[in-house]
């Protein structure tokens, strides 16, 4: 009974450990954009350089590139310098796609926020 009490210990370690470990690693930004099927609503993390940053009214975003592209970051924080290079965690969301014109961020997540799963239940039909 110990043994087998140590395995499934063991076994949900390594189980955390795994998704951890995928969501913590940073992925390039043409992968992202090359794959919005496989991203969109994912949690992910990048790393690049900040080339813009714009706070306008109730909206603030920085533009961060890599080697591979550039993504647009909408954050409730305040805003990096231009230049400063940074690790960003959030979510992909792919806002728009239109004739051929795109528009797709990552909302980043702050510091201990996790990604909130929401559940959909049926409502159960009454009868009269």
């Amino acid at each position: 009974m110990v043994t087998l009490l140590i395995i499934v210990v063991v076994l949900a370690a390594a189980a955390a450990f795994f998704v951890w470990w995928t969501q913590s690693r940073p992925v390039t930004i043409g992968q992202i954009l090359r794959d919005l099927r496989r991203y969109d609503g994912q949690t992910v993390t990048i790393h690049g350089k900040v080339v813009s940053a714009m706070n306008v009214l109730v909206l603030r975003y920085f533009e961060v590139s890599d080697k591979t592209g550039d993504i647009r970051i909408v954050t409730k924080r305040g805003l990096p310098k231009v230049g400063d290079t940074v690790t960003v965690h959030g979510v992909v969301r792919q806002y728009f796609n239109f004739n051929g014109m795109t528009l797709t961020v990552i909302e980043e997540l702050g510091p201990g926020e996790a990604r909130q799963f929401r559940i959909f239940r049926r409502r159960q039909a009454t009868s009269p």
